[in-house]
């Protein structure tokens, strides 16, 4: 488990404040591998996910941490996309964290992916751990 350092969170943060600049996405934060917001707007948590939205996270964690399990075999989770009725959930693993993103249902997963990568390769390769 990595501390998070000030160089650390001014990345997160810059990251979620880039990806929040688009109106189809309606969520972003970083989560540790323990389900707990490291970065990110709460006061921007989705309508409907106020009390069950820990929980949900915790899950994401949980997820990422029982696929690392299958990485010698199958190689690491590059993201996972989740398209529900009502939302698309993205999650991107960097670090020992998690990148969790929830936009609009009609937005495509490349798209998404695409504008993830574009703020998280930069800002990751020049971050020390």
């Amino acid at each position: 488990m990595s501390l998070l350092t000030l160089e650390k969170s001014v990345i997160y943060d810059s990251i979620c404040m880039n990806l929040l600049n688009d109106k189809q996405i309606q969520f972003a934060c970083v989560v540790n591998n323990k389900g707990r917001i490291v970065t990110g707007q709460f006061d921007k948590i989705p309508i409907g996910f106020d009390k069950d939205f820990e929980i949900f996270l915790m899950e994401i964690a949980l997820e990422f941490s029982m696929k690392r399990e299958f990485d010698n075999k199958f190689g690491k989770v590059e993201y996972i996309f989740s398209k529900r009725s009502g939302v698309n959930i993205t999650c991107i693993p960097f670090n020992d964290d998690v990148l969790a993103i929830i936009s609009q249902k009609h937005v495509e997963p490349q798209e998404i992916i695409k504008k993830c990568m574009f703020f998280l390769e930069p800002s990751v390769m020049n971050l020390v751990l």
